[in-house]
């Protein structure tokens, strides 16, 4: 690993303060989500979907928990691309930064995508009859990821400052509105005296509405505070104690908000039969609060309602500008430990931000832009993509209060044996929740990016020639593009789920076979829990009571799927070791990036 500073190494600014770090992970956590996820809410779950954002709270207060005690250990920017490294080695955290990394990519896409669709409302040729953007709502949003490249690469404290100017008025225009319709427009019958109360979709619907609606999406932002934490004054102290208060803050601030929303729907002016859900998502997914604002009828709320299309400008303005940065520290945190070309870590002499790994999440974003067809249909992915990489949280804490155990850990888990299982069950859930459709998706974008780590400096450290990386790279994409497209088109066989899934299975257990058989290397052997997990959490969802062959009823297959996580959470805490980057911090202490 290659995290040694030298004389002339340039360093990462020391600027960001406990409010920064705070109003980072806010500012992450309120942006687009609050504008589009109330309606969608109510579509999945009704009513009970308030159950839906406390549950989903709880849940990342569990993993919080770990993280922040993450956060203190390794105070590095792109963090969240390093923890599992240090406890197993190279394959299993690369697997998990590289799903981390598409999800973080992918959001920027979302946010410059949200603005745009809200900007649909009083601007006409943005978005096309089908959802998708058009030309010009392409152009419109790459150049909002342009206005925050800039903002980016030039620095970290003209960044801070605007972060918490956005974030004050984030923070501010969502408790506003709350209390508007509160006070001015709320109808308790909306909430429990409609055709099919408060559960009309059964209790099910509470925990599979978690990732579809963009609950979870509105979560996942906490952790912006910890990608920034190298860029903290003091960042052992700071870092947990800010993402940890943020959450709490947001919890609320969203409960409020669904509430509020639920009581302010007026369906005789909507034009919506009451209690029908559907109608109303149809209705409304385009700029829900605005419109429910206006069919109100409140000269107030009237008033507020343009207000609303301000802040849809600059709610996710806030958002994507977090996510331009942290996805490119994610880029920078994986060529600090090896996992790509150390050039791309390179800091800028003037600006000292990450501006290659920067100039990357500009053109990656800009990518993204295109085969997106709606803000609804990827955040259920890209929040997938995330929660997939959060599975390192129980495992890596426990892993090191094992083989680490002096390490300097400046917050400490409350009863850890209870909150690091809960933290990994938590993520392991809400993959599950996500459907068998995103989990075989995640998997397959998972295998495919395998190799992708064969081509940086740890090729040499597997013994591996590059003429065996270049035909396992071959071999592996073109078996695995044979058997997705057999599935997708049903060729033959391949269009039978077990003989599908076990040619999956095995060409990830393959894989894994042939590096240690060529490396034995003790990363591989440390790898195991992932491709187990990957592997079983398919089955389950595939029949499982949200899949396509629901054979396993609900609850019994959260039960099912909870023991599992439970069996794949101490394999990954046994199969740990004292890893040789572990093992530097242990004799030298921290390395100054």
């Amino acid at each position: 690993m290659r995290q040694s500073s030298e004389g002339s190494q340039v360093k990462l600014r020391k600027f960001l303060t406990l409010t920064d770090i705070f109003m980072l992970s806010i500012t992450g956590m309120i942006g687009s989500a609050w504008l589009f996820s109330p309606v969608s809410a109510l579509y999945y779950a009704g009513p009970a979907s308030i159950f839906t954002w406390i549950i989903a709270g709880i849940f990342f207060i569990f993993m919080i928990f770990g993280f922040a005690e993450l956060g203190g250990l390794f105070p590095f920017s792109g963090s969240l691309a390093r923890y599992n490294h240090y406890s197993h080695g190279i394959f299993s955290n690369y697997l998990l930064s590289w799903a981390y990394f598409l999800g973080a990519v992918t959001t920027v896409s979302v946010e410059a995508i949200a603005i745009v669709t809200y900007a649909s409302s009083y601007i006409g040729g943005l978005v096309g009859s089908t959802g998708l953007l058009t030309p010009i709502g392409v152009l419109l949003a790459a150049g909002l990821i342009l206005l925050f490249t800039i903002i980016q690469l030039v620095g970290i404290n003209v960044f801070g400052w605007f972060n918490r100017f956005i974030t004050a008025w984030k923070l501010l225009i969502p408790l506003i509105t709350v209390i508007l319709l509160l006070s001015l427009y709320f109808r308790p019958s909306n909430l429990t005296s409609l055709p099919g109360g408060f559960i009309p979709h059964g209790t099910a619907a509470i925990f599979a509405t978690m990732v579809p609606s963009g609950i979870v999406f509105a979560y996942e932002g906490f952790r912006q505070g910890l990608e920034y934490a190298g860029e903290a004054k003091n960042p052992q102290r700071d870092v947990p104690l800010g993402t940890i208060l943020a959450i709490i803050t947001v919890i609320i601030v969203y409960v409020l908000l669904q509430i509020a929303f639920t009581g302010g729907i007026n369906w005789t002016a909507a034009g919506i039969t009451p209690g029908n859900w559907t109608g109303l998502y149809n209705a409304w997914q385009s700029h829900p609060f605005y419109s429910e604002l206006v069919a109100t009828g409140v000269p107030l709320l009237l008033i507020w309602a343009f207000v609303l299309l301000i802040d849809a400008a600059i709610s996710p303005a806030g958002t994507l500008a977090v996510y331009t940065g942290s996805s490119a520290r994610n880029i920078y945190g994986m060529a600090r430990i090896g996992y790509i070309p150390q050039f791309l870590a390179g800091v800028h002499k003037k600006f000292q931000t990450p501006w290659i790994a920067i100039l990357i999440t500009f053109v990656l974003a800009i990518a993204f832009l295109l085969p997106i067809p709606s803000w609804y249909y990827v955040v259920s992915l890209s929040s997938l993509l995330t929660v997939y990489n959060y599975l390192t949280v129980g495992i890596t804490n426990h892993a090191l209060r094992n083989i680490a155990p002096n390490l300097k850990r400046p917050y400490k888990a409350p009863i850890w044996y209870i909150t690091y299982p809960l933290g990994f069950i938590a993520a392991a859930l809400l993959v599950y929740w996500s459907g068998y459709s995103l989990i075989n998706t995640v998997i397959i974008a998972v295998i495919a990016g395998l190799p992708l780590v064969l081509y940086g400096p740890y090729r040499k450290k597997l013994n591996l020639s590059l003429s065996k990386v270049v035909t396992l790279s071959i071999i592996l994409w073109a078996l695995l593009a044979i058997i997705v497209a057999g599935n997708a088109y049903s060729w033959g066989i391949l269009s039978e789920f077990p003989v599908y899934w076990a040619l999956l299975s095995l060409l990830q257990i393959g894989v894994m076979a042939y590096l240690y058989k060529e490396s034995h290397h003790r990363s591989v052997k440390a790898t195991w829990w992932l491709i187990i997990f990957n592997i079983l959490s398919g089955i389950i969802s595939y029949y499982g009571s949200l899949g396509p062959s629901p054979i396993i009823p609900y609850p019994y297959d959260y039960l099912v799927f909870t023991i599992i996580s439970i069996v794949v959470y101490f394999i990954g805490v046994k199969t740990s070791y004292l890893t040789a980057d572990l093992k530097e911090i242990i004799d030298k202490g921290l390395p100054e990036e």
